[in-house]
């Protein structure tokens, strides 16, 4: 009776060996599988890796854009000053040796301003409300240091052939005798200009005069020590040539190139504020003329917001009329700003009620006034700039270089109305720059 149950069991043994070695077999497979599909994983991920560490990972647009923006802003500073000194050095070089002779030396500097207002004016694209693109952006950046570094090269390449030209000529006695007649011209260039500084100081007030107050002391200080640095050579001079006397007949040019520039910093100042001071009193007149205009024009306006946008412009128009009428001492400078602002408002109160011909005709009367107080105001600027030197940032150089650049449009536009838009926006960017330097001097 067992022996039949025991043979019936054999059976079941027989399939629950079998079914547990397919379950081995097949989880081993899927272990195997899994395990490859994890190491090749890995060996991607590590391919991956290793060459993105090698080839810089291709950044995206906006990777590594903001040391990008900085790197861009220290080199439109370090250019910026390049190109300044090196005009300064091709000045002073023509007036040694003459326009034929360092016309190679003019070619490179055009080059080299023309890369930096290039640059100067893709740092302003940037700058401006128009939203640009990551892609855009890194391409203008990357292009602005190009243009920063290729005006650098070229400004150091002139360096050091001046440096070349200079050691050529001072081997020769006509250098100190050339030298010494520059130094006798500047000598008579200051009892005029002292007279000047004194008038400046009779007819405008003093805040726009205080740099020119010391400037004959200072020019006369810097001619006395030309002419010590070229005594001394005179008397080192030996039969057998002068090499030895070169850092002195540098040092001679470089306090004769200081007493230069600030004489001309004394003739240009006076001519700008007489300049402003004449536009000034221009814009007196003109405006008498505007607000009667605009009177007649506050009765037959067509709705209420024209009317009272013209009653508010004739009261900004009177108060900067009277503030700016009087005697004694004047800020031409800030008289002209305020007055022309007041006009401009006015003459968009206006605008709908003036026909084409009475536009034009108004444009070109406010041009007069605009073109000065964006001179002036590009002057101040370029001042405040040239005292800061590298404390003053990027942003404060770039605001000059489009004000600059308006400007230039503004002369060369034959439209009065155009013309005067771009003397505006240079009046504007001038007026931001300055505000940017002078916080620039203040916080770095």
């Amino acid at each position: 009776m067992s022996l039949p149950n025991a043979h019936a069991a054999l059976p079941h043994t027989l399939i629950s060996a079998s079914i547990s070695g397919d379950d081995v077999a097949r989880g081993a497979v899927v272990a195997v599988v899994t395990v490859a599909v994890i190491v090749t994983l890995l060996l991607a991920g590590g391919i991956v890796l290793l060459f993105r560490r090698r080839s810089g990972a291709l950044p995206s647009s906006a990777s590594g854009l903001p040391a990008l923006r900085t790197r861009a802003n220290i080199l439109l500073v370090r250019a910026d000053e390049a190109v300044k000194a090196g005009e300064n050095e091709l000045g002073f070089a023509q007036a040694q040796f003459g326009d034929t002779r360092t016309a190679p030396f003019a070619e490179t500097m055009a080059t080299a301003r023309a890369k930096l207002a290039e640059a100067f004016r893709l740092q302003q694209a940037l700058d401006d409300s128009v939203p640009e693109s990551a892609q855009k952006k890194r391409e203008w950046t990357l292009q602005i240091t190009a243009l920063c570094e290729a005006a650098i090269a070229a400004v150091s390449g002139q360096d050091r052939d001046f440096t070349s030209l200079r050691g050529t000529e001072a081997d020769s006695p006509a250098l100190i005798a050339a030298l010494e007649a520059r130094i006798i011209a500047a000598r008579s260039r200051l009892a005029p200009a002292a007279s000047t500084v004194e008038r400046l100081g009779r007819d405008y007030a003093p805040e726009l005069v205080a740099s020119q107050s010391t400037a004959v002391d200072t020019a006369t200080s810097a001619l006395d020590d030309a002419q010590e640095s070229i005594d001394d050579a005179t008397t080192r001079i030996s039969p057998s040539g002068v090499n030895t006397v070169a850092g002195l007949l540098e040092d001679s040019e470089n306090a004769l190139r200081r007493a230069i520039t600030v004489i001309d910093g004394v003739e240009s100042r006076a001519a700008e504020l007489d300049a402003a001071a004449s536009a000034l009193d221009a814009l007196v007149v003109s405006a008498q003329a505007d607000l009667a205009e605009a009177r007649v024009q506050r009765e037959a306006a067509p709705d209420a917001d024209t009317g009272a946008a013209i009653i508010a412009a004739i009261a900004d128009v009177e108060a900067a009329r009277s503030s700016v009428v009087g005697t004694g001492q004047r800020n031409p400078v800030a008289g002209l700003d305020e007055l022309s602002s007041a006009v401009a408002t006015l003459d968009t109160a206006l605008a709908s009620a003036r026909n084409q011909s009475q536009r034009l005709e108004h444009a070109r009367a406010a041009l007069v006034g605009t073109l000065v107080s964006a001179n002036s105001q590009i002057s101040s600027l370029r001042q405040r700039i040239d005292g800061g030197g590298r404390r003053v940032g990027a942003e404060a150089r770039t605001r000059l270089s489009e004000a600059e650049r308006q400007l230039m449009l503004a002369e060369a536009e034959a439209d009065p109305v155009e013309a005067l838009d771009a003397a505006r926006r240079a009046v504007t960017h001038a007026r931001d720059g300055d505000a940017l330097a002078q916080y620039d001097a203040m916080h770095r």
